[in-house]
């Protein structure tokens, strides 16, 4: 490492210990759905009933805010989100109450307040809301207190009550894991990597002894496969989504067991779009190009293509993945090119696109799948 380069702080989250840490510094990832909507009602209602009836209550307002924003579409949600709350405002009232007594309320005292509220809730957490929370609730106390009896201490009462009864709400009336729509991102991710190598093998035989591409023109196929990174982020943060209304969930529970199988294939499929987007760029550069055409001609690659993308709709379908006349194709298709030059590094970039052809059957294949090459029958020196 370059002693001249600064090291890269350890401090990469904020100034907080686990598993507290994680609690203060977690965004919901789980969209709210209409369970989520009528609960957030409920829950608002309750806590400006409760917080109604406690006698000079000067902040009830704060108790329906905060019990809609705490009540999230996941426990676990819910309580990072109750707990962020309540902490941001136990700090900010108890800063404002201090500061108060310290300096008194001038211009230049609520700068200094804001300045420190801003750079504690720096360094505490590292959530918007947290933060946010933290600084109004120290702005809002220190210029209210002296016109709102006991506003400080009544704002974290009613900060306290919206947090518990919107936690309560949530443990009681849990939302149900939203595995229907991960595994619907999850197959349209999958069949778009289908349709990516079937798209390739279509017009690589469609433009057979046509013009060739300008040097900034792309394949057709190249929108289609950029759109792959985008597919693999929605099903990333449907699963997400997913194993958080699970986390804390009792009813979820029987659902965990689906839910690593899922994430299984997730990490799966990106490991599939990697290869499949190498197949895709290397063919776009490779072919309808001006210049000494590749060692591998098109027509063979297209049959490959094709195969290849066969052999992923039936593992997408749940079916037996059979590579055994793919890899009978492989082995042929090396062959020529190995024939079509005397040169190694004239057929190079043929090669290493059939490496990677090869390198998707064997994922796809699984265990049983077979090298093309058995290590037994090279010679040795």
């Amino acid at each position: 490492m370059d002693p001249a380069r600064p090291k890269p702080s350890s401090k990469s989250r904020a100034l907080v210990t686990e598993p507290l840490g994680a609690l203060l510094t977690s965004v919901p990832k789980s969209r709210p759905s209409w369970l989520t909507v009528v609960k957030t009602t409920v829950a608002a209602t309750v806590a400006w009933v409760l917080a109604r009836h406690l006698d000079d209550n000067a902040a009830v307002l704060f108790a329906p805010i905060v019990a809609i924003l705490t009540l999230q579409a996941s426990v676990y949600g819910s309580v990072a989100t109750g707990l962020q709350l309540l902490f941001a405002n136990l700090v900010g009232t108890a800063l404002a109450i201090g500061w108060v007594q310290l300096l008194g309320l001038t211009w230049w005292s609520l700068a200094l307040a804001a300045f420190a509220a801003l750079a504690v809730a720096r360094q505490i957490t590292n959530t918007p809301l947290a933060r946010n929370q933290l600084t109004i609730a120290m702005v809002a106390v220190l210029v209210l207190a002296p016109v709102a009896k006991g506003y400080g201490q009544w704002r974290f009462v009613d900060v306290a009550i919206g947090s518990v009864v919107g936690l309560l709400v949530a443990v009681i009336v849990p939302e149900r894991p939203r595995v229907r729509q991960a595994r619907q991102a999850l197959d349209y991710w999958a069949a778009t990597c289908v349709t990516v190598l079937e798209d390739i093998a279509a017009e690589l035989d469609r433009r057979a002894g046509g013009p060739v591409l300008a040097p900034a023109e792309r394949h057709d196929w190249i929108p289609t496969s950029r759109g792959l990174s985008e597919l693999s982020a929605a099903a990333a943060a449907e699963l997400a989504g997913v194993e958080e209304t699970a986390r804390l969930n009792v009813a979820a529970g029987r659902l965990r067991r689906r839910l690593a199988d899922l994430r299984d294939e997730q990490l799966f499929l990106v490991r599939i779009t990697l290869q499949v987007r190498g197949v895709s760029l290397a063919t776009d550069r490779l072919y309808d190009r001006a210049g000494q055409p590749p060692a591998l001609d098109r027509g063979t690659l297209a049959g490959l293509l094709l195969a290849l993308a066969a052999l992923l709709k039936d593992w997408t379908d749940g079916g037996e993945t059979d590579d055994t006349r793919l890899r009978a194709a492989l082995i042929t298709a090396v062959e020529q090119v190995h024939t079509v030059f005397p040169s190694a590094v004239a057929v190079l970039d043929s090669v290493s696109l059939l490496g990677r052809v090869d390198q998707l059957r064997q994922d796809l294949g699984g265990q049983d799948a077979a090298a093309l090459v058995d290590p037994d029958t090279l010679p040795r020196s």
